[in-house]
């Protein structure tokens, strides 16, 4: 079986925390793409560009590598909230970039009022962005990634932040320039989880999203 170990033997991050007062501990790989294979891009319908184009790319996979808790306590959720800065080729100076963000799901569950991109009992997440950049002379691509409760028995239970973390690459069409350059890996606190909070409730405005308690 084909584990993200194939490309990255080791954790880049190992993340503590606490859910339903048993802790846990999340381990993040994280790397450029050398084998878009490897990432599964031969598995998606409807790719109508050379595989080898995403070489370089970052790939992510983060996975709850221990938990203290069993059962109906192991589940929980992972948000990620994708921030695009994008600059055009008349913009010479990077002074004045068009700034979007979504909220990352897998295509087929868009519309679909879910905000997680997945979920479950002790879940995984795996993203592996690639060719992005459009009409764009230049995009910063950021991922803010989220581990969080997940509501079991009604929308009225609130989602909160139990841990997080930031990725993402930059991307030209220039080659004199690079035209991939990784972001670096680094855990964010409780506090960044604020941010986005009034953007997810009103994107997904039938469920309650609360700020991380201290």
């Amino acid at each position: 079986m084909m584990r993200l170990e194939t490309f990255f033997p080791e954790a880049q991050l190992h993340i503590p925390f606490t859910l339903n007062g048993c802790q846990g501990r999340v381990a993040v790989y994280y790397g450029p793409n050398d084998d878009a294979v490897k990432a599964g891009f031969d598995a998606l319908p409807g790719i109508n560009f050379p595989l080898a184009m995403c070489q370089g790319y970052p790939v992510m996979e983060a996975r709850i590598e221990s938990y203290g808790g069993s059962g109906y306590r192991m589940f929980c959720g992972w948000i990620q909230i994708i921030t695009r800065t994008c600059f055009s080729a008349d913009d010479t100076t990077r002074t004045n970039p068009q700034i979007s963000r979504s909220v990352d799901l897998v295509p087929a569950m868009y519309g679909t009022g879910v905000p997680f991109v997945t979920y479950g009992h002790l879940p995984s997440i795996f993203d592996a962005p690639c060719l992005n950049l459009g009409d764009n002379a230049e995009l910063i691509w950021t991922a803010d990634t989220f581990l969080t409760t997940v509501p079991l028995r009604s929308r009225l239970e609130g989602i909160s932040w139990l841990l997080g973390f930031r990725w993402g690459y930059r991307e030209y069409d220039n080659l004199a320039e690079k035209p991939v350059t990784l972001s670096p890996l680094e855990v964010t606190d409780r506090e960044v989880w604020k941010g986005p909070l009034p953007f997810l409730r009103r994107e997904f405005d039938t469920w309650r999203f609360e700020q991380a308690s201290s």
